[in-house]
């Protein structure tokens, strides 16, 4: 299913354009704690987690972030098709 075309499919609701994506980070990480923090004041963070627990940020080239549900190794398989 990721390797089809420039756009995965995350979950149900969520497509993210592969071409987009800089980097895919677990949220327990310090950088991506460092980054969410700038972009909570800027506004540049997009929640998609529905509610749930965030597992991922997903950074992306316009200076996005992505807050995501799915655990990042599953997102990385997604967009990347990385094993």
């Amino acid at each position: 299913m990721s390797k089809g075309g420039p756009i995965s499919k995350i979950n149900d609701n969520v497509y993210i354009i592969r071409d987009r994506v800089t980097a895919v980070v677990p949220v327990s990480s310090t950088i991506s704690r460092r980054i969410r923090s700038s972009n909570q004041l800027g506004g540049n963070m997009i929640n998609l987690t529905y509610g749930k627990e965030c597992k991922t940020v997903v950074f992306i080239n316009s200076g996005h972030s992505i807050l995501l549900a799915e655990p990042a190794m599953e997102v990385r398989k997604m967009v990347w098709g990385e094993e």
